[in-house]
């Protein structure tokens, strides 16, 4: 249980109750290590039904393209990637490498 994060837990529920009703949002939770980020997000992705996927920023891996992406998708891809609209699915194939790119 987390004490004193109240303010910051009705952000994130307020967040996701929005994703359920179609509405796009963001947070961005930043700060010295050790102050309960993770612990914030685990005390919710433990209790809500949403599929939660996580990222880690890797500084080697920072001039790698599209490395965030990758961790943060590859676990899921294959499982979701056929019902995306094609511009997405496209873009997505395209960083993954899984599509012809038509160049030699």
């Amino acid at each position: 249980m987390l004490h004193g994060r109240q303010a910051e837990r009705t952000l994130v529920v307020k967040l996701l109750a929005g994703a359920r009703a179609g509405v796009s949002g963001a947070l961005v939770l930043r700060g010295e290590p050790g102050i309960g980020k993770t612990a914030l997000l685990e005390s919710i992705a433990t209790q809500d039904d949403m599929q939660v996927l996580r990222g880690v920023g890797i500084e080697s891996e920072a001039e790698l393209t599209f490395s965030g992406l990758h961790l943060l998708l590859r676990p899921v891809l294959s499982r979701h990637l056929p019902d995306l609209p094609g511009p997405q699915r496209q873009a997505l194939e395209g960083a993954f490498g899984l599509a012809h790119t038509g160049w030699t």
